[in-house]
This record gives structure tokens, C-alpha cells and sequence, in this order.
């Protein structure tokens, strides 16, 4: 077993065999080279004039910055720590690197931490480029890489047994391969830096000398290699949870090491595989082998890998000698919230010949640990975490008084309660100083992440002042700034009314704006690693649906293109990417963003560089949730994106605007029947909006008093106007076509639906309707009027009958009607029975109305037809009769028959033959013919309904959203159109982008080469 270095064979963690020594002098027998042996008090060959340099215990946290300069008198240089560059190199705004940085950029700053002698920041410049080269090695440079990838990412066949034979074919062609064998090698020895550098980190020392030169050469063999600058030098690091979003600390990490120690013995000399699952575990499993070493294990092996994965792929020869010397496998991982991504990699050692008794899983967890049986679990809990101890109120106080000028003297600091939101995720405290005849200091330490992940939140603060508050030190983590102005309450996501009526729209544009130039990058990262959380990934994913079983091929080839065309930032720069109204303060005018580093690179937020991105934050939430007497706030919401365009002079389609909206509402968030109802309504506001912007342009919205025109025209709206293959009711372009021409044509379109009252005035707004009935009927709306109820009474009794039920589920939108739903066992939500539905109905002396989905249940006096003639008699024509109806259901063939036209499409039931004509296409493809029944020609056929041209973009997702509107036998056009628009928006984009592309590399590799 060993690791090739030249041709010379360089054993990992103490096995047998002879090998060349190529250890430095004052290594320790026992241990591999710099793994571990250099505690306090020892002393190691190092300075580059080959003195004896004494190590001295540094803190983990002896890494002061502080901004801005002229608050804080800069710490004399005799103050900083062993290896630590002093505080003045880091004063003043220096425009900040991008996180995911490449390979290439991240070997220029490992050069520059090394320089400094900054052993953590090293760490984890190595790790990042450790991470980004394996993920590439592994992800796809072969043709059997990208099949697995696909085939998991389209749920099919390419996990289990299968995804790991392909994983170990994939590594072996790589180890073969004459372009990828260089880049396995110098991968490898890029392993070994970071092994050592964890060891330098859990006992910190100076960089020994020796280190220092094998990581330059390392930098300068990737640059000065055209191989390896193209193979890897472009691959893109992920920052990691553990560091970045959750408050681990190496500490952390040594104290897994001692509970594995207590909870199973094992000799010193059993070798240890560590597999690290990555992301963080590129950086937690070295960490961890080097705690394991330092506690006497003489033979720890390092891997990583990510879950599904293979283990040690294409390393055959050391896998069969840890199995045949019996050894132990530890999986260690980020915190977890079910365990089933270290679940996975255990189960996947087990494939490989592990037993399943020798393979444990150490995580530190927030709440209680992951049961994996048959495997030990060495949990931390979150009250042992290290920054429990560093946010202690006195170890506060006592960071307070060192950091800030005059606090010192201060006779009296307090330390208020900390919290965090939970798994782990950083902890924030508020701090008040009392100086002595002076006010009081109101400040906040937040935790931030470590080193030079931490740093960053310093350094956008510096770069955007008065738009974020005012930092004043970060050391060990830890983060001190201003509070927030006094007497003004911090908005939290649970709140987005109030936050929609006290953010302005100028102001979040004008931060957005301000955060897009002074944090501009050269080029837009989000999709690379693929699979890795991007938004453009989340967006191919939310049309999977239209292509049913096919979506895993379809999918790739349709729907992911115009995604990626969508989502590319045109002028990208580092997003805040969490935006939403509940994380603004302000007073007098001053509006300020409470959190403004973590969103574009935590745990669970997708990756973007596009302002869009930030401004569908900000104009999604407020809409969705808030009372639906106050949905008018939408308008302001919406405002954010003409002020954004008009301080940057940057347009932002409308299919670019859709898509940022779509994949903002559908990502994340709770699961409970309000959320999911919240979730709805606002993707199909999106929806609703693109389409009206891409046909309704142009024509005058339609005033209540404004007459009946040509004719009053009332439409169903599911599965007529709207239908829901994508998990949530949407349009598409005939049926807008459709309403369109009704429009243009002077006729007075009207809606009739069983849906809630917030979802027709959401319709009728977007729409530029006179109005609708809602609930069947059983209220009206009427744009900037009270609702008008129609029905008896409301549906308070069957809501209190069925809250008694634990599975059954109560839309909260509507109260007139009652909407239930059965959840369940796996997740879906279906319609009652009819056994129940009849006995919630007989209890209640409701009329119940069977969906597949729901069961409505309708009071007396409710109906569409009694609700459109309340309608058209508050809109001044009463006794009038609609022209044309469209209705597509059984509760349609009162108002069918009513019209003096009704219509219905091919989907609708049979009964509804007698009182309809019937179209010869379903869905909103029928809605169609029938008004070009009424009008004589085709919607859009004439030059009076013809709608605006839309953009390259639009008519892309256009051809998205026409895949379902004429039903199956309509599917192989409406492909075939997709087909062409996503090649030729891809071409275009290419052309376009390519020359854009290249810059943005040249000058982000010329910065981090260096």
C-alpha cells in the first residue's frame, strides 16, 4: 500500500513495508510525516536560516481584524501570535475573493497564507483545493463520471451497486487516462499538505519551513503544468458547511477523537480509514485522522468522498490491505438532520468488505444524535460544542473588553441571552456597554465562521457601509458589530406583513445595487460543481414533472438549458441571497440589511451570482402569507424590480424575472398545510405575472364600471385557463392567447372557480379582470372592493369538525368554502372518501364536491351562477347573461347551461355534453378553439389580438410552460418546439457568453495566481 511520489512509494499512517524515508528532521517515530508529533514545548528544525524554532501554543482565535480603522486603533504588531501577519495587513476594505474559488486561485492564496505563516488559513485553502479536485476527478472528466451523475440527478439507476461499479470504473479509466494519471498524482500529494496542515491547526506551531516549501511547490506545480490548468485548475471549491454555516471547531474534532477513544478501544497499531463526507468532510476527516494520530494511533488513513460514491475508487490495492489487516472505518460529517448522508457512505463501506460492526459514524449534532444501527454513533451534543464555551456571557465580556477601544474601562459590560436558529447554525448574543458619564453601547457578537471564511463577513461589510452594520473586530470566529438602531425591532421571517409595509422597495434595490458593484466577480460559478445546489439546477428541476417518466432523459436535454440561460447572472457578483423583507431594520429613512454574508454560502441556500436572484427574495414572501384583506401589498413588493432597473439601467426579463421567482418560492421552507398552500400561491403568482407581461401588454385593464363591451364571457379557471402538472396551477400561452383575444375584441372576461378568494384576486389582478366569482360561487370579487358574500354562511362549522382529525388538512385561504385534504403516509395529499366526505356533509348540511386532490364542501346558497349574477349586478348590468362560458367540471353545468355559448374541453366530463360544445383538444388547447369558434379566427390570428413579440428568453419558457396545454396527443409538437428554442437560446448564449467567460477566468486565475 502506499501513495506514489515520483515513483517512490510514501506509506500513509504507519504501515509495513520499506520505503524511502523522505520524513523531515524532528519527526517523531510512529508518526507519518507531519501528521501529528509536534505538541508544546517540542522543538523542530524550521526557520528558513535552519535554527531550532520552540513552538508556542497559539489560539485557535488569534486572528484579529478590525473595521473600520478609524473606530478601532490598530493592536501594535507585537501582539499578534506566533505565524500570525500582523492586524495592520488586514486593515482597510480589500474587495473580497470569491468563496468558490477555483483550484488555480486557491493555490495563490495558499502560497499567500503560507508566506504569513498562517497555519489555518492554509488548512483551509489546501482542503478547498483538496475538495474541488476530488469532486472533479470523481464527477465527471469521464464518460462514465457524467453517466452516473446524470443518472442521479434524474433519479434513476445510478446510485446502490450500480453508481459504485461506475464510480470504480470511473477511477480507474482516470487512473489510466494520460491527461487525468498527473492530476490523480498531484491530488494526492495535495492529501498529504492537508493532513499535515490539520495536525499544525489542532496543536498550532509556526509553519515549519520544510511545509512552507512543499506547498509552494505544490502551487507552482499546478500552474506551471498545462495539464494539471486543465484538468483542475478551473474546478471550483464548495464552501464548507461545518466552517462556514455551523459553529464547529477543530476542538470539536479532537473531542470525537477522545469519545471514539472511550467508546471502542482499539490497539494503537489497527489501522483507521477516516472517510470525511464532502463537502465538509474534506476538511472534518483530515482534521479528525490527525486528532486520532496525536492521540497514539499509528496508522490513520485519510479519504473523502461524497455519499453513493464509492470509497477509496481506483485504490484497490490500499482498500484490500486495510481490509485484511482488519481495520476500522470512521465516518465523520457536518452535523446531520436525519444521518442519511453518512448512512449512506457507511453502507457503502460495507459494500466494499468492511463488517458492519467495524465501521462508526462520529458527528457533532444540534439536537439528538442519528440512530444507524448496526453502527456505533459517536455524537457530540451541540452544550460540549467549543463555541459554547467561547460564547459563555463571560468569555463575551472578556472578548468585548479586549476588542473594542475603551471598553476596557467600561465599569459595567452585559451580556444578554444567545441564540441561534437551530442545528448548529451561528449563535448571536447582544452586548451592552456601560461606559462610565456615556450612554450606553448597544453592540451584537455573532458567530461567523472561521479564518478567512469568517473574514469575509468583515470584509463586505467594509465595502458596503450604511447598508449593513457597522463591524468592529472578528477574532476566533467571532464577530463584533453595531447593534441595530435603538427601539427598532429586528423583523424575523415569521412576520413578512409588517416587513412588506415598512421595507421600501428604493431601498432594498438601492442595497442590491450598491452589493452588485462593489462585489462584482468575473464570472458566474453557480453551476459548477454540477449537482452541487445551484439555482439553475433547481430550476431545471422544477419542470421534471412535464415530462413525466421520460424526465430523466427529457429533462437534461430541454428543460436544463433554458434554465441555465435563464439563471446566468449578466453582470455576476457575490449575492446576499437572503433577502426577504423580515431581515431589514431601519428608522428615519435608514434602512439597513441585518445579515449580509451567509446566504449566498450556507448549509442550505442555493448558489447564484445573479441580482434577480436577491430581488425575488424581497418581492416573493410578503405576497404568500400575508391576510388576504391585505394582498394588495403585492403591488409593492413587485416594485423592487423597475427600482432596480432604474438605478443600475440593467433590465431583467420577464422570463428571467419568472424563473428567479419560481426557484425562490419552491426551495425550502416548511411542509405544514399553510406553508404548502403559502408555496403554491406564489409560484403560480409568478406564472400568472410572466404571462401576463409576455400577452396582456398593452391592453387597458378592465374598470368595474366600464360596461359589458362586446359581451360578458365567464371561464373556468383548472383545467381550463390553468392546469397543475408542475405541482402548482399554472397558464400557459394559448390559454393567455385566448383571454387575449377575448380582450382585444371588446368582450368582458369574468372568472368562476372553486379556488379561495386570495387566489381569483390574485387572477384578476394579474389578468386585468372586472372580476370573478370564488368558492364556487359562494363570494365575488370586485378589484378594490369588500368582498360581496353570496353564500348563507361560511365554512367556520366543517373547518371546526374536521380540525378534530389529525391526517385531514384545511386550506387556510379559503372561508366560505371549506377545502380538506387527507395527507398521506407519503407525503401526498389526496381527496376524502366518500364515506367521510358524506358524513362531514350530513354533520354540517354542506354540499361536497369530490377532487383528487381535495374535497370541497359548499354552504347553502352557494353556486357559480348565483355568484355571477351578484357579480355582474354590482358591476352595474344586472339581469345580464354571459355570451360565453368555459367550464371543464360537474360544478359547471348550471352556468354552462345558462351562457348563451357554453364550451367545455375535451377532458371534461360527459355529462357536460348536453348544455356544451365540446372542443376537439383538452385544457387550455380546447379553450382556444373554443373562442376561435366565437371570434372566427384562431387567437392572435388578427393584427387587433396579435401579441407583443417576446424576447429569445421568453419565448423559451413559453415553449416550458406549453408542453402540457393540449394534453398527451399535443406533447410531441409542443416537444419539438421546445426542442428548437433551447438549442437556439443555448447557441446564442454560447456565442454570446463565451467571450465574457474567458475574461472573467483570465482575470480571476491572473488574481489568484499571483
Amino acid at each position: 500500500m502506499g501513495r506514489q511520489l515520483s515513483g517512490t512509494a510514501v506509506r500513509r499512517g504507519g504501515g509495513r513495508g520499506p520505503v524511502f524515508d523522505l520524513r523531515p528532521v524532528g519527526h517523531r517515530p510512529g508518526h507519518r510525516a507531519w501528521s501529528g508529533g509536534y505538541g508544546a514545548g517540542s522543538a523542530l528544525r524550521g526557520g528558513r536560516d535552519g535554527r531550532t524554532v520552540g513552538v508556542v501554543p497559539v489560539r485557535q482565535s488569534a486572528l484579529p481584524l478590525r473595521f473600520p480603522e478609524r473606530a478601532m486603533s490598530p493592536r501594535p504588531a507585537s501582539a499578534a501570535g506566533p505565524g500570525e501577519p500582523p492586524p495592520q495587513a488586514r486593515a482597510g476594505p480589500v474587495r473580497p475573493a470569491d468563496p468558490r474559488a477555483t483550484v488555480a486561485e486557491l493555490a495563490g492564496e495558499l502560497g499567500t497564507t503560507a508566506r504569513a505563516g498562517d497555519p489555518l488559513d492554509a488548512f483551509l485553502a489546501a482542503a478547498g483545493m483538496l475538495q474541488a479536485a476530488e469532486d472533479r476527478l470523481a464527477g465527471g472528466r469521464t464518460v462514465p463520471g457524467r453517466l452516473v451523475r446524470h443518472l442521479r440527478e434524474g433519479g434513476g439507476s445510478g446510485g446502490g451497486p450500480v453508481g459504485a461499479a461506475f464510480d470504480r470504473t470511473a477511477a480507474a479509466l482516470a487512473a489510466r487516462a494520460p491527461a487525468l494519471r498527473p492530476a490523480a498524482l498531484w491530488t494526492r500529494l495535495v492529501a498529504d499538505a492537508v493532513d499535515d496542515l490539520a495536525a499544525l491547526v489542532l496543536r498550532p506551531a509556526p509553519l515549519p519551513s520544510a511545509l512552507y516549501r512543499r506547498l509552494d511547490r505544490l502551487a507552482a506545480r499546478l500552474t506551471g503544468t498545462p495539464v494539471l490548468r486543465r484538468v483542475l485548475g478551473s474546478a471550483v471549491r464548495r464552501p464548507p458547511s461545518c466552517f462556514c454555516g455551523f459553529d464547529q471547531y477543530p476542538d470539536d474534532l479532537a473531542e470525537l477523537a477522545r469519545r471514539f477513544d472511550a467508546a471502542r478501544p482499539l490497539p494503537a497499531d489497527l489501522p483507521l480509514l477516516v472517510v470525511g463526507v464532502r463537502t465538509s468532510g474534506s476538511y472534518l476527516g483530515p482534521l479528525l485522522a490527525a486528532a486520532l494520530r496525536q492521540a497514539g494511533h499509528r496508522a490513520v488513513t485519510a479519504a473523502t468522498v461524497r455519499p453513493g460514491q464509492a470509497v477509496l475508487a481506483g485504490r484497490e490495492r490500499e482498500l484490500a490491505w486495510l481490509l485484511a489487516a482488519g481495520g476500522q472505518a470512521l465516518v465523520v460529517d457536518e452535523p446531520p438532520v436525519t444521518g442519511g448522508s453518512p448512512a449512506r457512505v457507511a453502507t457503502g463501506l460495507c459494500a466494499r468488505g468492511f463488517p458492519a460492526g467495524a465501521v462508526s459514524v462520529l458527528v457533532a449534532v444540534a439536537r439528538e444524535a442519528p440512530a444507524l444501527p448496526p453502527h456505533l454513533v459517536v455524537a457530540l451534543p451541540e452544550p460540549d460544542w467549543r463555541v459554547r464555551r467561547l460564547t459563555a456571557p463571560d468569555a463575551l465580556e472578556a472578548l468585548v473588553r479586549r476588542s473594542v477601544p475603551g471598553a476596557a474601562d467600561w465599569p459595567r459590560v452585559e451580556v444578554g441571552p444567545v441564540r441561534s436558529p437551530g442545528r448548529g447554525l451561528h449563535r448571536s448574543a447582544p452586548v451592552t456597554g456601560h461606559p462610565a458619564g456615556g450612554p450606553p453601547v448597544p453592540l451584537r457578537v455573532e458567530t461567523v465562521g472561521l479564518g478567512a471564511l469568517g473574514r469575509r463577513a468583515a470584509d463586505y461589510a467594509a465595502l458596503l457601509p450604511g447598508l449593513v452594520p457597522e463591524v468592529l473586530a472578528i477574532e476566533g470566529g467571532l464577530m463584533i458589530r453595531r447593534e441595530l438602531p435603538t427601539g427598532v425591532p429586528a423583523l424575523t421571517e415569521a412576520d413578512p406583513a409588517e416587513a412588506a409595509e415598512t421595507v421600501p422597495a428604493e431601498a432594498a434595490a438601492r442595497y442590491v445595487a450598491a452589493r452588485q458593484r462593489v462585489l462584482a466577480v468575473g464570472v458566474d460559478r453557480s453551476g459548477r460543481p454540477a449537482g452541487r445546489g445551484a439555482v439553475r439546477e433547481e430550476a431545471g428541476r422544477l419542470f421534471a414533472p412535464l415530462f413525466g417518466r421520460a424526465a430523466t432523459v427529457l429533462r437534461p436535454l430541454l428543460a436544463d438549458p433554458v434554465a441555465r440561460r435563464l439563471t446566468r447572472a449578466a453582470r455576476p457578483y457575490l449575492v446576499d441571497g437572503r433577502t426577504s423583507a423580515g431581515r431589514w431594520t431601519g428608522r428615519d429613512g435608514r434602512w439597513v440589511k441585518t445579515d449580509w454574508a451567509e446566504g449566498a454560502f450556507g448549509p442550505l441556500d442555493l448558489a447564484s451570482y445573479d441580482a434577480a436572484w436577491d430581488l425575488a427574495g424581497l418581492a416573493g414572501s410578503p405576497a404568500a402569507l400575508e391576510p388576504p384583506e391585505r394582498a394588495d401589498r403585492a403591488d409593492r413588493a413587485a416594485e423592487v424590480r423597475p427600482a432596480y432597473e432604474r438605478l443600475t439601467g440593467e433590465r431583467i426579463g420577464a422570463a428571467r424575472w419568472c424563473l428567479a421567482r419560481l426557484v425562490r418560492a419552491g426551495h425550502g421552507g416548511a411542509d405544514g398545510p399553510a406553508e404548502r398552500n403559502a408555496r403554491r400561491r406564489e409560484l403560480s403568482q409568478a406564472v400568472q405575472e410572466f404571462l401576463a407581461e409576455e400577452y396582456l401588454a398593452g391592453l387597458p385593464a378592465a374598470g368595474p364600471r366600464d360596461g359589458p363591451g362586446a359581451g360578458w364571457c365567464v371561464l373556468e379557471v383548472d383545467g381550463v385557463l390553468e392546469t397543475d402538472p408542475l405541482g402548482f396551477p399554472a397558464g400557459s400561452p394559448l390559454g393567455m392567447l385566448a383571454l387575449r383575444a377575448l380582450r382585444a375584441h371588446g368582450f368582458r372576461p369574468l372568472l368562476a372557480t372553486g379556488r379561495s378568494l386570495p387566489e381569483l384576486r390574485d387572477r384578476c389582478r394579474a389578468y386585468g379582470l372586472a372580476g370573478g366569482a370564488a368558492e364556487y360561487g359562494a363570494v365575488a370579487h370586485l378589484p378594490g372592493r369588500e368582498p360581496l358574500p353570496v353564500a348563507d354562511r361560511d365554512g367556520a362549522e366543517v373547518r371546526a369538525l374536521v380540525g378534530q382529525s389529525a391526517d385531514l388538512a384545511v386550506d387556510p385561504l379559503a372561508r366560505w368554502t371549506t377545502r380538506v385534504s387527507r395527507r398521506q403516509p407519503d407525503g401526498r395529499y389526496t381527496g376524502l372518501d366518500g364515506r367521510t366526505a358524506g358524513r362531514i356533509a350530513a354533520a354540517t348540511g354542506t354540499m361536497p364536491i369530490a377532487g383528487e386532490q381535495q374535497s370541497d364542501f359548499l354552504p347553502p346558497g352557494a353556486g357559480k351562477v348565483a355568484g355571477v349574477r351578484a357579480l355582474l349586478a354590482e358591476l352595474g348590468d344586472p339581469g345580464a347573461v354571459p355570451v360565453f362560458a368555459v367550464g371543464g367540471g360537474p360544478a359547471d353545468l348550471e352556468l354552462l347551461q345558462w351562457a348563451r355559448h357554453g364550451a367545455a374541453p375535451a377532458q371534461a366530463p360527459a355529462e357536460l355534453r348536453a348544455v356544451a360544445r365540446f372542443s376537439a383538444s383538452p385544457y387550455q388547447a380546447g379553450l382556444a378553439q373554443a373562442v376561435a369558434g366565437l371570434l372566427g379566427h384562431r387567437p392572435g390570428g388578427c393584427a387587433r389580438c396579435r401579441p407583443p413579440r417576446p424576447s429569445p428568453a421568453g419565448r423559451a419558457l413559453l415553449a416550458l410552460l406549453a408542453v402540457p396545454e393540449a394534453g398527451r396527443a399535443g406533447r410531441p409538437a409542443r416537444l419539438a418546439e421546445l426542442a428548437y428554442r433551447a438549442a437556439w437560446l443555448a447557441s446564442a448564449g454560447e456565442q454570446r457568453g463565451a467571450g465574457e467567460r474567458e475574461a472573467g477566468e483570465r482575470g480571476a486565475g491572473e488574481r489568484g495566481g499571483g
